[in-house]
């Protein structure tokens, strides 16, 4: 089965085919900038959140016995499964 050739679709809906070694250079170079772009945002999500919370009840308090109470849970599961 031949293989097909790489294209690559413009914005505005030109097609253009590219040769293989370009093909894998424009897809890592995609890549890069959506990884680049998430971690942007990223950081301005938690940057917005730091501190949000300051002075209410500990978040990571209620993490850790919200983990505690699923621990037991799974334990319990499994005694009465294995008994």
């Amino acid at each position: 089965m031949a293989r097909q050739p790489a294209r690559l679709i413009t914005p505005k809906g030109k097609t253009i085919n590219l040769p293989p070694e370009v093909y894998k250079q424009v897809k890592q170079l995609l890549s890069a900038q959506s990884r680049r772009r998430s971690r942007a945002k990223m950081t301005t999500a938690i940057r917005a959140a730091y501190g949000k919370y300051a002075g209410g009840p500990s978040l990571t308090k209620a993490l850790l016995a919200e983990r505690a109470a699923e621990r037991a849970r799974e334990e319990a599961k499994l005694k009465r499964l294995h008994g």
